[in-house]
């Protein structure tokens, strides 16, 4: 881009082109999208001598669909009640601790994240407990004293209670996850709120924002289904996939090559649970860069825009003279406005939409398939990520198409103009 606008300002010193044409391309590109669909579609208007439709104005950037409200998605999940009896039980255990921090007044108003994160801490020390028990209750077998009998019995009774507890707490975990992918506040703003399009030179967070999400989603795997930490599995998810992304050019490749907030080092506490200060330092990733919206967002604005452009110059261009394939003033004017604009400018941010489509595809595959994910919620991601990804792809493809069947009847080849 910058060799372009340099070749341009030779041109314009020189003087190797026309008053006409200096006033027709000028010597700066615009630096958002938006700005180069409204000089792409500007300028071919000028040399086509149209007007450009009445809806084109209104199309430049129109919001996303709404996504539903919070309250809608949200899973409603009964909690395990506890008598005094049985907490008192578990006083020598970390899990009397842990049931008294979710009673406090801040236990009661966790986020979503932190939900996550104290259910994650829960279920490994629901673990931990019922395993204790197990070995008092091995110990006191080898008694024959009838106070370790006893014992015994009681151990046995509490292991099983709090294996129901388990059990329980298990089947709910998927809708806690689902609550914070569906109702936590730096997801719905990442999803449907996008505060830019994408452009080529300046995407904040957004490969690491990559790493991020896909770190979110393997927080879904139940942690004390395996003796690895949930957040170590989440890390090597995250990290396998920096692999795919760290292949990218400029700055923001590097600067993900080198994430490590998803590092095994940091994620994992000792007791193998989420260690919630790394998922809300994803989280913060995830609302700065607000990828998926911002790629939706820049998806539809192209589809809409190349859409209206497509129909326009479909006569318009037919009308454009090149007798015997010889190529008029006009035709050569009209290919310098599609290389300087759509070639240099609009095209390379449509592959940054491909590119980030299918980086993130293996993550929509899998949210699609989650059960304890909303319907409603399931819609409006195949709504962006199947149905609109196919709408922008068919609108830049007929728009090249369109150009490529009037190049070649000119006998013109989209070259930089010299």
């Amino acid at each position: 881009m910058k060799a372009l606008r340099g070749g341009f300002m030779n041109l314009c010193r020189v003087g190797i082109v026309s008053a006409g044409l200096v006033t027709l391309f000028g010597c700066l590109g615009g630096s958002t999208v938006k700005q180069s669909i409204e000089d792409y579609a500007e300028r071919l208007s000028r040399v086509l001598e149209t007007p450009l439709p009445e809806t084109f104005n209104d199309k430049i950037t129109t919001p996303l669909p709404r996504l539903a409200d919070s309250a809608t998605l949200k899973h409603t999940i009964e909690g395990v009640s506890i008598n005094l009896r049985e907490f008192y039980a578990l006083q020598d255990c970390e899990l009397g601790t842990v049931v008294a921090e979710r009673n406090t007044s801040l236990g009661k108003s966790q986020l979503p994240s932190q939900r996550l994160a104290y259910e994650s801490k829960l279920l490994n020390v629901l673990k931990s407990c019922e395993a204790a028990l197990a070995k008092e209750d091995g110990a006191n077998q080898s008694e024959s004293k009838s106070a370790g009998e006893n014992a015994n019995s009681s151990s046995r009774a509490l292991a099983a209670t709090i294996a129901s507890w388990r059990e329980q707490k298990s089947r709910d975990y998927s809708k806690t996850w689902a609550n914070l992918i569906q109702g936590s506040q730096e997801l719905r703003l990442a999803l449907n709120t996008p505060e830019r399009l994408l452009s080529v030179e300046n995407n904040k967070d957004a490969l690491s924002s990559v790493n991020a999400l896909f770190y979110l989603s393997s927080l879904n795997n139940v942690p004390f289904s395996s003796d690895e930490p949930t957040s170590l599995r989440g890390s090597k998810t995250g990290l396998e996939n920096e692999k795919s992304v760290s292949n990218s050019s400029g700055d923001e490749g590097r600067r993900v090559t080198g994430n490590k907030n998803v590092s095994s080092e940091s994620s994992a506490n000792s007791k193998g649970s989420i260690d919630s200060s790394v998922l809300e330092q994803q989280l913060q990733i995830i609302r700065s860069a607000r990828l998926p919206a911002t790629l939706w967002h820049t998806q539809q604005t192209l589809t809409q825009n190349l859409s209206i452009l497509t129909n326009m110059l479909t006569s318009e261009l037919d009308a454009v003279s090149c007798p015997d394939g010889r190529a008029s003033d006009k035709a050569k004017i009209l290919r310098n406005v599609f290389y300087l604009f759509f070639i240099e400018e609009i095209q390379p941010v449509g592959s940054l939409v491909n590119q980030y489509h299918y980086k993130l595809a293996p993550l929509w595959k899998d949210w699609l398939a989650q059960p304890s994910l909303h319907e409603e919620f399931k819609r409006y991601i195949r709504l962006q990520t199947e149905d609109g990804f196919d709408e922008y792809s068919h609108a830049m493809k007929a728009h090249v198409n369109l150009w490529q069947g009037f190049l070649g009847r000119c006998n013109l080849s989209p070259v930089a103009p010299v």
